[in-house]
């Protein structure tokens, strides 16, 4: 086995080998990664070969600086990275893999190495031989952040997992005359979506308007907007990221405060987690409810999307000072 460094001319190689294997997403391909300018971040992204010259292995990474020391991390311009691989690779590869790994960044002359997985939901095929890996080498969990998801294989009727008071409000919006569709006014929801968070955080959203829509354009069919609309106007939106066949990922979510009492979200995420169901998805993910890496719980959070029967699962970034 060998790892090189990533360059370009192994683009098409590289997501081909993502969109194949059984643990990625689009956020590790290269299509994603680079509508972030080359100046953004310092790319240092490896990828593992066979005896065969084959690929096993690909690590989306970049540098990062902790008081001026720098830092080997997953790509931070994607919400997880990790180490992708196909369903060949095992765990005698995985042993061999993290101490070429660490040799690397040794040689580099960095301080630590970060990775941040990607959650087992996405995952098509078991993939622990590289937590194993990573932890049997020295690494340890150095932030644990907390999604939450709901299963939607073999569910017939959704609402039986539910909690009381989601159907009540969700049955609220639709007596209400909300409705939900899919649609294409980006520039509505984003102005809701700014406006939320500055008065709820005092905070941006973490991508550009801009940003967002030239990743429309990369993934046209991968990146949906859906919105609940009260008397043609639109009230709430859920950016949908299907980040893979498995699993639809709540991007971005919204609403007016003008109309919460019309509980438009609740209808919402109804209506996605019976396309999740309809379209066979795995998994509806409605991202992190933890703070500060993992240090706040927003409890709040939790109890709204625990009311349509999601629960727990870990998002974790191991980590090895070298």
């Amino acid at each position: 086995m060998k790892i090189i460094t990533y360059t370009d001319e192994y683009e098409s190689k590289w997501d081909n080998f993502v969109q194949n294997s059984k643990n990625g997403t689009f956020m590790q391909q290269r299509k994603f990664l680079n509508y972030h300018s080359k100046e953004k971040f310092q790319d240092c992204s490896l990828m593992a070969f066979d005896t065969k010259d084959r690929i096993i292995a690909v690590i989306p990474a970049a540098l990062k600086f902790e008081n001026e020391s720098s830092i080997f991390c997953s790509h931070p311009g994607a919400s997880h990275g990790g180490i992708i691989i196909n369903q060949s690779f095992d765990t005698a590869k995985a042993l061999t893999l993290i101490p070429l790994l660490i040799e690397h960044c040794n040689g580099m002359g960095v301080k630590a190495i970060e990775m941040k997985m990607v959650p087992r939901i996405y995952h098509s095929w078991p993939s622990d031989e590289i937590d194993f890996s990573l932890r049997y080498f020295g690494f340890t969990p150095e932030i644990t952040e907390l999604a939450t998801a709901l299963p939607l294989k073999n569910i017939e009727n959704y609402e039986l997992y539910m909690e009381k008071n989601a159907i009540r409000n969700k049955n609220k919006a639709i007596n209400s005359g909300v409705v939900v569709k899919e649609n294409n006014d980006l520039a509505g929801y984003w102005g809701i979506l700014e406006s939320n968070l500055l008065k709820r955080h005092n905070s941006h959203p973490t991508h550009t308007y801009n940003e967002i829509l030239d990743l429309r354009q990369r993934f046209p069919e991968k990146i949906k907007l859906f919105s609940a609309f009260y008397e043609k106007k639109m009230i709430a939106g859920v950016l949908v990221f299907i980040l893979n066949n498995r699993v639809l990922n709540c991007f971005y979510i919204c609403h007016d405060e003008n109309f919460q009492q019309l509980r438009p979200l609740n209808l919402v995420f109804s209506a996605l987690i019976q396309l999740g169901v309809n379209e066979g998805f795995h998994f509806l993910d409605w991202g992190i409810s933890t703070e500060n890496k993992g240090k706040a719980v927003n409890q709040g959070l939790f109890k709204f999307k625990e009311g349509f029967a999601g629960r727990g699962v870990l998002r974790e970034t191991y980590r090895l000072t070298l």
